[in-house]
């Protein structure tokens, strides 16, 4: 599975507080029964899953997800459970009208691995300093990458 190298950078203080209450190994367990989670709901393969697509993140939402197309944007975050973007306002449903086009809005065009890594952070630059104020400069790192200047949190 493809895992950025800053993940763990970001991870950490959320898996601190675990380390007081629960015994290393559950964690660990729990970490990669999660990772397993995530491979198999990158598939084509499966459809609908009927009720449970109401509470877990299954492979249709997240093909939204990952998709580029405008609705697709800043949608269905979710790990496991779903029912955190139907709560949050960031849920959508995969449509049957439009095939997703998966992948970055802006693709990068290269194979470097390393420039991969760090090519995102180099658009969210991009995108602040092109801003006119302070808030917005702020913004464009702590809003999602839909959002611009006139438009909701996460755009659109």
């Amino acid at each position: 599975l493809r895992q950025s190298v800053f993940q763990s950078f970001g991870a950490w203080p959320f898996y601190l507080p675990m380390a007081f209450f629960i015994p290393p190994q559950h964690a660990i367990i729990h970490k990669e029964l999660n990772l397993l989670y995530q491979f198999w709901i990158h598939t084509e393969i499966v459809d609908n899953l009927g009720p449970l697509e109401f509470i877990l993140n299954t492979s249709s939402h997240h093909r939204v997800h990952h998709g580029a197309n405008r609705y697709c944007l800043d949608k269905n975050y979710a790990g496991v459970l779903i029912i955190w973007d139907r709560l949050f306002g960031t849920f959508e449903a995969e449509r049957d009208d439009i095939k997703i086009v998966y992948g970055l809005v802006d693709q990068p065009q290269f194979f470097n691995p390393i420039k991969h890594q760090l090519f995102y952070y180099g658009k969210v630059l991009e995108k602040a300093r092109s801003m006119n104020n302070w808030w917005d400069y702020i913004s464009a790192f702590i809003k999602g990458p839909g959002w611009y200047p006139g438009t909701e949190r996460l755009g659109d």
